[in-house]
């Protein structure tokens, strides 16, 4: 779920509101490094030069009302600032904020004055045009401190290494949303880090204005995206309402590197067409009490989503490792690496492709599967499914969650090349064809019980070996109707198959 607000009242105007009328006059001459002259882009303030103070003692939220303006570059020397009210600012040309060693120390929530929100850069319907923000650390150390610090809607944006480091424990939104508003636009974000997560708001002293409803996102885009943004090597972790999130828009982003964990609901959720996660590393290794969907990665809706070359871990898994949600158009998972670890309870499923979810393509996906629960789950749907030189290993057991490693409910689902290898407890099985219409070939299915199980009619399987551990029939035809060609299937069949051409040996 997105970060929804609870129903608390809205506090009243920061008392420091009126300054933002005042503007730079009241800054001193010794806070500029540059003049502007007729011919440059735009002017250096030293905001220690500018009367703020960088040893944490006193708040700068004056005289940054003093300073920021159009065009300037805000430079912030080594040491810590405190800030206990937040600075908006809309409809600009250009902004810059450059830090050097510098943190940014944020008041407790029952401190800070106003919503929330430290630097709210742009809105959806003034936007600024170009930002950067870069080398700064945000200090969420103290008790009952956490509140959204970056708020970028705008038409580019330059954002790059930026710490966030303390447990955000305020219970109010999390650390950074960005949106790019033009849609011709493109925007970075590069090497933020977040590693130390955030609370769930029933933990907190629900202190901040406006406090969540179960807990802060850890990066959130929101619908107001409409161009490109690159995300690219950052670390989230532990974050009550997802990691990164697209929260429904007609943008793109795209993900590459970084590292993504233990975030409830999930770790990347993506929405909108050409959304993409190049090189992720997702993890789950820790399940606080109120962690109970940890899923790696959430494709909600687009055509042409794509996932590649990630590694998702589940060490302690609760959800699944990719889902693919129904309003997806289409969707390719490739040349990803997926291990769930052993556990008594079922993960239901590693990749779910859900029920009316368009087309979808896994190929060279290989899933290392451990605990009780699908494998791919594969739900009825208009789309069409392809699994192609994929690999499933591992030693699940199918007693509960599902016995089977692949189980599809989807007519006309293809699958070419897969070797499964399924040697769990259980009555374990590699395949199970529910669906109408479908496509077998080549390959290789292990399992302990029956490799193959076909409840469908019109199936086709050609060229693949099928064969049990404990020496039960290769292919079971429970019901419906099943043509089976060239292939190599271990102490027979069980129920009946047309075709020619295969090998039953014992």
């Amino acid at each position: 779920m997105p970060e929804t607000p609870n129903q608390t009242p809205t506090r009243t105007l920061g008392r420091r509101s009126f300054l933002g009328t005042v503007g730079a006059a009241a800054v001193g001459s010794a806070a500029f490094s540059g003049q502007a002259s007729a011919g440059s882009s735009y002017e250096t303030i030293n905001i220690v030069d500018a009367g703020a103070d960088n040893t944490g003692g006193e708040s700068i939220t004056p005289v940054l009302e003093d300073v920021i303006g159009d065009r300037r570059k805000i430079y912030f020397p080594p040491g810590e600032y405190y800030i206990d009210e937040g600075i908006r600012f809309t409809g600009f040309d250009k902004l810059w904020l450059i830090g050097d060693d510098a943190t940014i120390v944020p008041a407790p929530a029952d401190e800070f004055d106003g919503s929330h929100r430290i630097f709210k850069f742009g809105t959806y319907y003034s936007p600024g045009d170009w930002l950067r923000i870069g080398n700064l650390t945000f200090d969420f150390r103290a008790d009952n401190t956490g509140l959204r610090c970056i708020q970028a809607q705008v038409n580019d944006c330059y954002i790059h290494d930026i710490d966030f480091v303390g447990e955000h424990d305020a219970g109010t939104h999390g650390p950074m949303l960005v949106d790019i508003v033009d849609e011709d636009s493109i925007g970075a974000v590069d090497r933020v880090r977040m590693p130390d997560g955030g609370a769930w708001t029933k933990n907190t002293d629900r202190d901040g204005n406006p406090d969540v409803r179960w807990g802060p996102t850890g990066f959130i885009v929101s619908p107001y995206h409409s161009g490109k943004l690159w995300v690219r090597d950052c670390v989230i972790d532990g974050f009550p309402d997802n990691g990164l999130y697209d929260s429904g828009s007609a943008g793109r982003v795209v993900v590459r590197g970084g590292r993504f964990s233990n975030c409830n609901t999930s770790n990347i959720r993506l929405d909108g067409d050409e959304s993409t996660i190049q090189n992720a590393t997702i993890v789950v290794d820790d399940a606080r009490g109120a962690d109970n969907n940890q899923r790696g990665i959430r494709l909600d809706g687009g055509e042409n989503c794509w996932v590649t070359d990630c590694e998702i871990v589940l060490d302690q898994p609760n959800g699944h490792a990719i889902t693919v949600m129904p309003d997806i158009t289409s969707a390719k998972i490739q040349d990803t690496n997926i291990r769930l670890a052993p556990g008594d309870e079922s993960n239901d499923a590693a990749v779910m492709v859900s029920e009316g979810s368009g087309d979808v393509t896994l190929d060279n996906v290989s899933i290392d599967m451990n605990c009780p629960g699908q494998a791919i789950e594969i739900e009825p749907g208009n789309g069409d499914v392809l699994v192609e030189e994929c690999t499933v290993t591992g030693e699940a057991s199918g007693s509960e969650g599902g016995r089977n490693a692949i189980r599809c409910e989807r007519d006309g689902s293809r699958f070419y090349s897969n070797v499964v290898e399924q040697p769990g407890p259980g009555y374990r099985r590699a395949l199970c064809l529910e669906a109408d219409d479908c496509i077998v070939s080549k390959g290789s299915y292990e399992s302990t019980h029956h490799p193959v199980i076909n409840h469908g009619s019109g199936n086709v399987i050609t060229q693949i070996t099928a064969s049990s551990y404990d020496d039960y029939e290769g292919i079971k035809v429970s019901d419906g109707s099943l043509d089976l060609y060239w292939s190599t299937v271990y102490e027979g069949v069980s129920g009946d198959v047309g075709g020619y051409g295969n090998e039953y040996p014992s």
